[in-house]
């Protein structure tokens, strides 16, 4: 391949729970690698996840890569099964590309996107740090352009790991202590009081609102959130610990009944 620099801009997104010096480790690989193969103005950046948690990871993959310009990489690294499972890459409709492991963390977006260019690379074995010494130089390929087949073979769509989010689910909370729910957006007038419960158990009484920052501080709101097609949302206005207060974590299933 020609040395000549390619001066192009290229975005390379890395979301992970590894938020410590792992990052850095992924990051100058993945530079030293495209520097290689002639790509020099490469940005890399980081995308932090809920540790060991794929729904966070599914949510927030899905949600950075409807923001991304065509061509920029995703590259997604967390595993916290005890089994390993097959490192697959492609390309979305909309021209942004992937690579992470077969967890059900790209699952969320390969469906919902109705991706059809999916491969998987040749398993180089068990290597301690996947993320640095497998993805990363297989990320830096994507980076460059390399023909998909000459580094990985077709993967049959239907055995992508299944992933079942319930609606209700937490699939993220920001750090505003703001819980974003799995589901339709909501539909209710100002003012209509729901009982919240937690996984089935009653933990307080919420009101809805179009602008949640309009209520007192620490009222608790449910609204329409901005992610997603505006995924619902569960809140504390102003007031960050809010769900640590209900012991509301990633995976816990939120529901209401409207207070007749």
């Amino acid at each position: 391949m020609s040395t000549e620099m390619n001066h192009t801009k290229k975005h390379v997104i890395i979301i992970t729970d590894c938020k410590d010096v792992a990052f850095n480790e992924m990051k100058w690989i993945i530079l030293r690698e495209c520097r290689g193969m002639g790509y020099e103005n490469v940005e890399i950046e980081l995308v932090p996840i809920e540790e060991f948690s794929i729904i966070n990871a599914a949510f927030l993959t899905q949600l950075i890569a409807e923001q991304c310009l065509q061509g920029t990489v995703l590259s997604i690294v967390i595993n916290p099964q005890k089994h390993r499972s097959a490192r697959i890459f492609g390309k979305l409709p909309n021209g942004v590309l992937f690579f992470g492991a077969n967890t059900g963390a790209l699952t969320w977006l390969i469906e919902g996107t109705g991706a059809q260019e999916i491969y998987e690379i040749h398993d180089p074995g068990f290597v301690s740090f996947g993320g640095k010494y497998v993805h990363a130089p297989n990320v830096a390929k994507l980076v460059a352009e390399v023909p998909f087949e000459t580094f990985g073979k077709q993967f049959p769509r239907e055995s992508l790991a299944k992933l079942d989010v319930p609606d209700g689910t937490i699939v993220h909370i920001d750090n505003f202590g703001l819980m974003k729910i799995k589901g339709a957006p909501l539909v209710y007038d100002d003012g209509v009081k729901f009982k919240i419960f937690k996984n089935g158990t009653y933990v307080l009484d919420a009101v809805f609102a179009k602008r949640m920052m309009s209520l007192d501080d620490k009222a608790w709101v449910l609204y329409s959130g901005s992610s997603l097609n505006a995924l619902p949302e569960l809140g504390s206005v102003r007031h960050k610990d809010g769900y640590r207060e209900i012991g509301a974590r990633v995976g816990d299933v939120i529901t209401w009944e409207k207070i007749s």
